[in-house]
């Protein structure tokens, strides 16, 4: 049976939250940007300048919430059950 030391290195752990945070931000700009694209396409079909771009930015709002709490919680999972794998290969 083997023993191995837990890798409790911060800079790891900082490395994901780090990674996280970063695709969290791009996930943010994309969908800023395509409702803010949307906005314009549709304004440029019905001939309402402003009106569809303010309304998409305000659609993006719940949208980001949306998807920011949906992926966050995916990534605690796949990083908990990394985790627990981890233990299990250690115990072992």
């Amino acid at each position: 049976m083997q023993v191995m030391a837990r890798n409790n290195n911060p800079l790891t752990t900082y490395g994901l939250v780090a990674g996280v945070v970063g695709q969290v931000g791009c996930i943010v700009l994309l969908v800023i940007l395509g409702t803010l694209l949307l906005g314009l396409a549709l304004d440029e079909v019905f001939g309402t300048r402003p009106s569809f771009i303010f309304v998409m930015l305000l659609v993006s709002v719940p949208l980001n919430l949306a998807a920011l709490y949906f992926y966050t919680r995916f990534k605690a999972r796949q990083l908990q059950s990394a985790a627990r794998q981890k233990e299990e290969d250690i115990s072992e």
